[in-house]
């Protein structure tokens, strides 16, 4: 019995030296100090600081510079400039960060399978997916097709629309054996059955309706813009969904 009480003690101790060996203490997670490590991380992130400050700098600098509209237009919130309640768009601010989220979803997605020696077809469908997000979310954003191409460029709201349509078709042109393949569909489906239904409501015979008061103007507003996002949480769905699936069939491509 007492033998055996000493080799169970004999392994015991062994265990713990071999724990306390293999075990990784605190000053193995501790950088080697390095006086000049500090200054060549910062001389090696130098140019990439330049290219994403200077142009910051610029935009800022270019805002103080102008005279034509005043600065705290240009950099303040709008709901508080105009003194309106802090709710004001709040379904159009939803929808403008779910189209950036989408976007920036993309384009990370685009740029992190080319190393991953993906097929170019489907990096250049993530791509332009991601570029064609943006300028939506830019027209969502700064309502380009009603108020700045009218207005300040002279051309007309409908010829905006169907340059949009077109640059939509042709990308549906390139890729749609791509997109038909994508498991997800459905939700890339539904999203343009949505935005075709808020473009519709927001056709001149519809608001012609509503001052006959055949239709109630709020409830035309209602279902324009729940229809858009109805389509942009679809078109967000659809794009993260396929983007992740895209990542992981790049992984294991890379991996095997």
């Amino acid at each position: 019995m007492n033998k055996k009480r000493a080799e169970v003690g004999d392994i015991t101790e062994n265990l713990r030296s071999d724990i306390k060996i293999n075990e990784p203490g605190i000053d193995n997670f501790r950088p080697p100090r390095d006086r000049h490590s500090l200054r060549d991380r910062l001389t090696g992130l130098f140019p990439l600081m330049m290219t994403i400050y200077l142009p910051t700098f610029i935009i800022l600098l270019l805002v103080r510079q102008q005279n034509r509209v005043p600065i705290y237009h240009l950099i303040g919130d709008p709901a508080k400039i105009a003194d309106w309640p802090f709710y004001l768009g709040m379904i159009t601010r939803l929808g403008i960060l779910l189209w950036c989220a989408t976007a920036a979803i993309c384009l990370f997605t685009a740029l992190y399978l080319k190393p991953l020696n993906p097929s170019l077809k489907h990096q250049q469908f993530i791509l332009y997916s991601g570029i064609i997000t943006t300028v939506l979310m830019l027209d969502d954003s700064f309502q380009f097709h009603e108020e700045v191409f009218p207005t300040y460029f002279g051309i007309s709201e409908k010829i905006v629309y169907l340059t949009y349509v077109s640059l939509v078709a042709l990308y549906l042109m390139k890729f749609y054996k791509i997109i038909l393949n994508t498991r997800y569909l459905v939700f890339l489906g539904l999203g343009f059955v949505c935005f075709a239904l808020s473009m519709l409501l927001d056709m001149r015979a519809i608001i012609d309706l509503v001052k006959m008061g055949l239709i109630y103007d709020r409830d035309r507003a209602l279902l324009e813009n729940g229809f858009k996002l109805f389509g942009i949480v679809s078109w967000c769905t659809y794009f993260s969904l396929t983007c992740k699936e895209q990542i992981q069939q790049g992984i294991h491509r890379f991996q095997s």
